[in-house]
């Protein structure tokens, strides 16, 4: 059903007829700037719906970095950003940026000079274009679109027409336009082929006046790593380990009695790869971003809070606040599910927990690579799975309203590569009432963190159903920050000497 979804919205999203004032549009930022001691400075850029319903914005990295970590757009805020550069990267240069009243510059990788903006809601009367991440041919015509700043402090849409004359070393289209100079602002522009789907993002004008442009494969890559959930609708083709797409083999079922099967060598590696994972993931402070809806819709709403591990133990905040929750705050839409800390309790689940059967069952082929796939269940007796309703007196403090934790029976499956490393776990656990089933999924990566790498997680998605509709909340860790804790004993040189 998942993956119809995934069918349905991209069908969707290339049946739009191509209209680019539905697809692009201004980004610009009025304000003092410190760093010039300018009274009144304009920033200015231009950004595209990316996802068919344009909750989630795309435009230049440097235009990004401009206009800082939130913008309005259309009345609607922002909620989070992601960059696919920095001035750290590999192969980054100071380049020489466009500003009212002060230009200035930026060390960033222009190849990598994408960002994207998630919005709390989609920007209405907009939507995003198909994408074609082919390669192109030489000659081949293109049209870009962009909002470049004049005179006139309302900017409006201009189109040019271009000829595409290859890569250049950085491996940027380059295109030759027949209209004139593409002039500044029109940075985070798309580049569109004669079928209606974006090939680039334009982002610089390079020697005698070409337009230089970001190609859509390099966008795919970035998506990719910045919101999983969006690769599954944008770039199918491209996806490795689905963050929400269904178990791949029907539920595993115990035998019946009190014996569980022995325990095979792939599964015991299983199980201590899974007790590495769940020890290595107690300290560390990232940034998640929820998004909450229902049935096969778009999100309702969606939030960023920080999220602070330590010793294992879980807390969020706001950005912009100092409160620690120990639940993440209730979403502003009624009758809503939240994640726990299944990152955690999975790996914990199937590494230690020996109530809980494992088996493995055939491979399966994930874009070319092979993935090991195991299965494993527990019984309500076992007491392993446990399920339980937050209501909202017990969620303001009142404690004596709370619902107890029930245990049922659950399942689901683990996902590896060859080396056994793990990619994704899932569980689904059949409930009493009011829900009657329950479903989570995480899925786990790679960061790397001065220059160690570290496998976290990725994605976590919490899902629940009843008879009438099915309530969502999708998960994403961005942002890392790893930490470790040490103990050391100190002995003082007198022992009549008090340490402080």
């Amino acid at each position: 059903m998942r993956w119809l979804l995934v069918l349905l919205l991209t069908a969707a999203c290339s049946a739009q007829a191509f209209v680019p004032e539905r697809v692009v549009f201004p980004i610009t930022h009025f304000g003092p700037d410190i760093r010039y001691l300018a009274p009144l400075s304009i920033r200015f850029g231009t950004g595209f719906c990316l996802d068919p319903e344009c909750r989630f914005v795309g435009t230049n990295y440097h235009v990004a970095r401009e206009m800082g970590t939130s913008v309005f757009i259309k009345g609607v805020p922002s909620i989070h950003r992601y960059l696919d550069t920095s001035p750290e990267e590999a192969g980054a240069e100071r380049i020489r940026i466009p500003g009212f009243p002060v230009p200035g510059s930026m060390k960033y990788t222009m190849a990598h000079d994408l960002a994207i903006y998630e919005m709390r809601r989609p920007l209405k009367g907009l939507h995003g274009a198909g994408f074609d991440t082919e390669d192109l041919a030489e000659g081949e015509e293109a049209d870009i679109y962009g909002y470049p700043l004049g005179w006139n402090p309302k900017r409006g849409l201009v189109h040019w027409r271009g000829t595409f004359l290859g890569k250049n070393p950085q491996g940027l289209l380059s295109y030759r336009c027949k209209d004139g100079r593409v002039r500044p602002g029109a940075s985070g522009g798309i580049v569109v082929n004669g079928s209606g789907k974006i090939v680039g993002i334009f982002n610089a004008i390079g020697e005698d006046g070409v337009a230089l442009a970001v190609p859509a494969g390099q966008l795919a890559d970035f998506v990719g790593r910045a919101q999983p959930y969006l690769q599954e609708v944008l770039f199918p083709k491209q996806v490795f380990v689905s963050p929400v797409a269904a178990d791949l083999y029907p539920p595993y079922d115990l035998p019946a009695g009190d014996a569980h099967p022995t325990n095979s060598a792939d599964v015991l590696r299983l199980r201590l790869a899974a007790q590495r994972l769940a020890d290595s993931m107690t300290n560390f402070i990232a940034t998640q971003t929820f998004a909450w809806g229902r049935d096969n819709r778009e999100a309702e709403t969606a939030d960023a809070y920080e999220t602070l591990v330590l010793d294992g133990n879980q807390r969020w905040h706001r950005p912009s606040g100092k409160k620690f929750y120990d639940e993440i705050p209730f979403p502003p839409v009624a009758d809503f599910v939240n994640p726990g800390a299944e990152w955690s309790q999975l790996p914990q689940m199937v590494g230690r927990f020996y109530g809980v059967a494992l088996r493995q069952a055939p491979d399966a082929v994930a874009s070319g690579r092979t993935i090991h796939v195991f299965q494993y269940a527990a019984r309500a007796e076992d007491r392993v799975c446990s399920f339980g309703y937050v209501g909202l007196l017990e969620f303001i403090g009142l404690s004596f309203f709370r619902h107890p934790n029930k245990f049922y029976d659950c399942h689901g499956e683990v996902w590896t590569d060859t080396s056994g490393v793990i990619l994704r776990i899932s569980l689904t656990m059949d409930l009493t009432g009011p829900s009657y089933r329950y479903r989570a999924l995480v899925t786990y990566g790679w960061v790397e963190k001065d220059g160690a790498q570290h496998l976290v997680p990725v994605t976590l998605v919490a899902q629940s159903e009843d008879r009438k509709s099915t309530r969502w909340c999708r998960g994403l860790f961005t942002d890392y920050g790893m930490f470790g804790t040490k103990t050391r004993v100190l002995v003082a040189e007198d022992p009549n000497r008090t340490l402080r």
